[in-house]
């Protein structure tokens, strides 16, 4: 299943959306893709957004919740709509990153947790491997990259020790592009998350499939 490209849709149009994912997993047919459901589309949409894109690609949906309170009540919105994972941020607290542990379990699904934020993250990823998530996502998000130009690709020094240290699943996310993730999947990275790199492309279904030739993956 890994290596896997996850397709961030940060988007508030959920026609728009739901036709970038349709066309790309039309070309795809799922195959080492992940959709994500991205948080400006689920405080937009809500629901309807994870089971729209649930219900038409069929594939693997992440809803990207950034939870960081009550995780038992957003897992099982999100959940019940058609998600298999959804994030917490790992600046939440100890008692509600256990909660989405065990919340995630009683359902039988994923917990992705997000380090955005987070100012030494591998150190907190150690912190946070007691909780058993399925993937650590190593983030820089869009503010970030805007005012400093850090992209995700800095990380990935962290994320790669996170994995063979602590062996658990990894993700990089953070202004990532064509021509930068061979070399992020070779050093092991697990999931790789691009948002805008494809969903502003004059033809998305394209990019996504370079990306994952570029991963060995096709």
């Amino acid at each position: 299943m890994y290596p896997v490209l996850q397709i961030a849709l940060d988007l508030d149009e959920l026609v728009k959306a739901v036709d970038i994912a349709s066309r790309i997993t039309a070309v795809t047919k799922c195959g080492h893709i992940w959709i994500e459901a991205g948080t400006p589309l689920i405080k937009a949409w809500g629901r309807i957004a994870v089971k729209a894109l649930k219900e038409i690609t069929k594939c693997y949906l992440v809803a990207d919740t950034k939870t960081m309170d009550v995780p038992s009540i957003e897992a099982k919105i999100v959940y019940s709509a058609g998600a298999d994972a959804f994030t917490v941020l790992g600046l939440a607290d100890e008692e509600t990153l256990k909660e989405a542990s065990d919340t995630k379990k009683e359902y039988g699904r994923a917990l992705i947790v997000d380090l955005i934020g987070v100012r030494e993250p591998y150190k907190r990823a150690v912190e946070i491997a007691r909780y058993e998530p399925d993937v650590i996502l190593f983030h820089v998000g869009i503010s970030v990259q805007r005012l400093r130009g850090v992209t995700g690709e800095e990380l990935v020094r962290e994320a790669v020790k996170t994995k063979e240290e602590l062996g658990v699943r990894v993700g990089v996310a953070g202004g990532l592009k064509p021509g930068v993730i061979k070399g992020l999947v070779e050093r092991g990275v697990d999931v790789v998350i691009v948002g805008s790199a494809i969903t502003k492309a004059e033809n998305p279904e394209k990019t996504t499939l370079d990306i994952l030739r570029e991963m060995g993956v096709l």
